[in-house]
């Protein structure tokens, strides 16, 4: 059983009816089944929800919908925008920037113990969080 955040570029390929996808399917059912948590971010929440509106996705949008309704959603909190600006501050000082809702994402994912799930680790390497790939 884990405790998991799934990113954006994540949940499109969840979206996506792709025979591709099969197997980042199959694993996210079998994290299911161990009863693990799966939180949404408000942030990735946001990433989704607009690009489906922009394509008027009305069959992914309703999908999103569903699997947002069996996720855990959790707000930003004080201690959440804490921990961005520190992650921020410190990533700036040792000279590499990381795209701030990579930063939202990450703090988000340490304040909840979650590991993030994501097709681009790199997006998240030297931040400090657990990150893994379910892809092939």
């Amino acid at each position: 059983m884990g405790n998991y955040s799934l990113d954006s570029n994540f949940i499109a390929k969840l979206l996506k009816k792709h025979p591709g996808n099969q197997s980042l399917i199959e694993r996210f059912r079998s994290e299911l089944q161990k009863n693990s948590v799966f939180i949404i971010c408000p942030i990735v929440f946001y990433e989704i929800k607009r690009e489906l509106i922009l394509k008027k996705a009305a069959t992914q949008e309703s999908a999103f919908q569903r699997l947002v309704e069996g996720m855990e959603w959790r707000e930003f909190s004080a201690p959440i925008w804490e921990r961005a600006s520190q992650l921020w501050s410190t990533l700036r000082e040792g000279g590499r920037s990381h795209n701030d809702a990579d930063v939202l994402i990450a703090a988000h994912a340490l304040e909840h113990e979650a590991v993030i799930v994501t097709n681009d680790v790199g997006h998240f390497q030297n931040i400090g969080v657990s990150v893994v790939s379910w892809s092939a």
